[in-house]
């Protein structure tokens, strides 16, 4: 008998409390758990003024079709849904010609395996009707000691809140190793004003020596 039954999509922000509830106020440290996500390497410019996130000029975001093949996967194969993870962004470098070296990535359950990515990308390659695709990878992240802290307000003035999280971090005796993550919580839609606009400021720390 086939199981009719539609399973209730499970939210990760609630498996990740700390990460995607974070509360507005001084910094917070964790050891964050392993993770895994469906990342993109892109060079870039951005789109600063794009309500939500910052918005890719210079390549196409494609990693989000893959995570949306995941979904199709668990949903009709092990009757298990989940709701699409906010995008976050690793900001390793700024080039002379002002493009960021960055990784842009999507959290996914940690059951997913590397058999049901490289199904995923296959089928996302397919629809695409291309030979290649960007740069996309299935990422495992370690276990790690994280700061983080929440920025309200628009995301291209992040850097004041990452300058007082470097400095919070100091008084407690640790130092930021770089590059830092910016995990957009809003989604990219007018009706949320660029003042109540949140992002998670995120980076592994370590005593300072």
């Amino acid at each position: 008998m086939v199981n009719t039954n539609k399973a209730k999509p499970v939210d990760l922000r609630k498996v990740y409390q700390q990460i995607y509830y974070l509360k507005e106020g001084p910094s917070v440290i964790e050891q964050l758990p392993e993770r895994k996500y469906v990342s993109q390497r892109m060079i870039t410019s951005f789109h600063m003024n794009w309500d939500g996130h910052p918005e890719p000029k210079d390549e196409k975001w494609i990693a989000f079709k893959v995570v949306n093949q995941i979904k199709q996967i668990t949903k009709l194969e092990m009757n298990y849904r989940f709701k699409r993870m906010p995008p976050e962004m690793i900001w390793y470098q700024q080039k002379a010609d002002n493009k960021w070296i960055v990784e842009r990535m999507i959290l996914v359950p940690d059951f997913i395996s590397e058999e049901i990515y490289i199904r995923a990308l296959e089928k996302v390659q397919k629809s695409l009707r291309v030979d290649t695709l960007p740069s996309i990878s299935f990422k495992h992240e370690q276990e790690t000691l994280t700061a983080m802290k929440l920025h309200v307000g628009h995301y291209k003035d992040t850097s004041s809140s990452l300058a007082l999280l470097e400095k919070e971090l100091q008084l407690q005796g640790y130092q930021m190793v770089l590059p830092h993550r910016e995990i957009y919580l809003t989604p990219a839609m007018e009706c949320y004003p660029a003042h109540k606009t949140k992002t998670v400021l995120s980076v592994s720390i370590q005593p300072i020596s």
